[in-house]
């Protein structure tokens, strides 16, 4: 029951937050605090509309928030123009489910098992779902396109996880209990929150590692707020947000924390872009390397296998998994098998599932072939790109300071790109980060000056030197 009671008092959270602040201070809290305290797995369905759920109402309502305020003092200056290359990926996007279904029309029967063809019914709640999962990509294009809606954006991800970690912290103290606790249920394995002699958080998300994923977020944030106002308080709040990746127990996590922070902390702002953009072409292009002996499959497994055996039993596992379920979506390349578990494998007398997608990216190559593919993974790699482009282009009239949040998001959401390789973490988030540095990237590259912020006065200027938090 309160699952239910959250998700429909949510539009009331979100209408309020928009009434009393400005757009881009409402979307980002609605959106973040829909991702991290809504009821996980747990949806509303109605005749005729899409799913609402955790992923999609935030976004949904804030769309409505907008369009309902477009004409009001609160409407923000509009955005530059999207161009052709993101208007081409969005269309292309709501395009593939329709040529996925028209592919896959047939049934599959193996041994007892039974698995329709893609109806037109379902192709459109496909396309509906696609619709809401690139929405927070272009609501944040729409608000947070200067550079003062990339800094609330990494203000408020250093803040909402200091509140978070309150209950990470009692998870990892009493077990993790907090869903059960409020909604009444466990939304996953909890074998899964067990690692290392301990537990390790999951909260209100949908896996222990999505925890994970987005305190390294808060952290790499923290850096950036640390490196903009050089003072004990920033410097402390990077520390303590540093010790929560730790507690998460997420080795990939804290070796991508361990890689990025000192770039993030010393390296020019256009540097950190460029190697950004680097980590997250060497993700997108991990299909074909994975092929090639440029990825040394059997060395990483060894090594894993160093350091602890159950980790390295479970990534030879993964990596076997990955190979058959790339040799499954490559009988179907262009456009996938679709969803209802047609690219996966199943136990032909029990109808079990016998091969489990953990990466993100095998996922979509599966379900949506590799049209599906190229369009979600350049809709998050693109902003990087011509975010790298128009930096070096106007290298000589854009500011340090100004270029430092959206390297900082540039990093984030390199190493969430990384991270979608051994898991599904591409979340909300990712694509609101994603939209922040695509609408910032237009900017720059069409020369567009920097408005004045929403109440009228400039941005806070840098404070430089060291003080105490007294």
């Amino acid at each position: 029951m309160l699952p239910l009671i959250a998700l429909i008092s949510f539009p009331v959270i979100v209408g309020l937050l928009f009434s009393r602040m400005d757009w881009q201070r409402a979307f980002i809290w609605s959106m973040l605090g829909g991702y991290l305290f809504l009821a996980p797995g747990y949806s509303i369905t109605l005749p005729g509309l899409p799913i609402l759920n955790k992923p999609a109402l935030p976004a949904l309502i804030s769309a409505l928030m907008v369009f309902l305020q477009k004409d009001t003092p609160k409407a923000l200056e509009p955005p530059p123009p999207r161009g052709t290359f993101i208007n081409v990926l969005v269309v292309l996007s709501l395009l593939s489910p329709l040529l996925t279904a028209i592919t896959n029309s047939d049934s599959i029967t193996e041994g007892n098992t039974f698995r329709p063809g893609i109806s037109a019914t379902f192709a459109i709640g496909d396309v509906m779902r696609s619709y809401l999962e690139i929405l927070p990509f272009l609501l944040a294009y729409r608000i947070l396109w200067n550079v003062e809606g990339a800094w609330r954006l990494v203000q408020a991800m250093v803040t909402g996880l200091l509140v978070y970690s309150f209950f990470m912290w009692m998870e990892v103290r009493f077990s993790p209990q907090m869903n059960v606790w409020i909604y009444g249920y466990f939304q996953h394995d909890f074998i899964q929150t067990i690692r290392y002699g301990g537990y390790r958080p999951i909260v209100f998300l949908e896996h222990p590692l999505w925890v994970a994923s987005i305190t390294l977020m808060a952290f790499l944030s923290a850096i950036a707020l640390a490196r903009r106002d050089r003072d004990a308080r920033s410097m402390f709040r990077a520390g303590y947000l540093a010790l929560l990746i730790v507690i998460c127990k997420s080795a990939g996590a804290l070796l991508l924390s361990i890689m990025s922070a000192p770039l993030l902390l010393l390296a020019r702002p256009q540097m950190i872009i460029r190697v950004s953009l680097i980590v997250g072409t060497i993700a997108f292009a991990y299909p074909i390397l994975r092929t090639t002996s440029l990825v040394p499959l059997d060395a990483i497994v060894n090594i894993a296998l160093d350091v602890s055996v159950d980790r390295g039993n479970s990534l030879d596992f993964r990596l076997t998994n990955e190979e058959r379920l790339l040799e499954r979506a490559m009988e179907r390349p262009l456009f996938g098998w679709g969803g209802g578990g047609r690219s996966l494998f199943l136990d032909p007398n029990s109808g079990n599932v016998s091969s489990i997608p953990d990466g993100l990216w095998v996922i979509w190559l599966g379900s949506r072939g590799i049209l599906g593919y190229m369009c979600h993974f350049l809709m998050l790699l693109g902003p990087i790109w011509i975010l790298a482009g128009a930096a070096f282009k106007h290298r000589k009239t854009q500011k340090a300071m100004d270029l430092l949040p959206l390297a900082c998001l540039s990093m984030m959401l390199a190493t969430n790109l990384i991270d979608i390789i051994p898991n599904a973490t591409a979340t909300p988030i990712t694509w609101l980060i994603a939209g922040t540095i695509m609408g910032n990237a237009q900017r720059i590259a069409q020369g567009i000056s920097q408005p004045e912020t929403q109440d009228g006065a400039n941005p806070e200027p840098v404070r430089r030197g060291l003080r105490t938090v007294l």
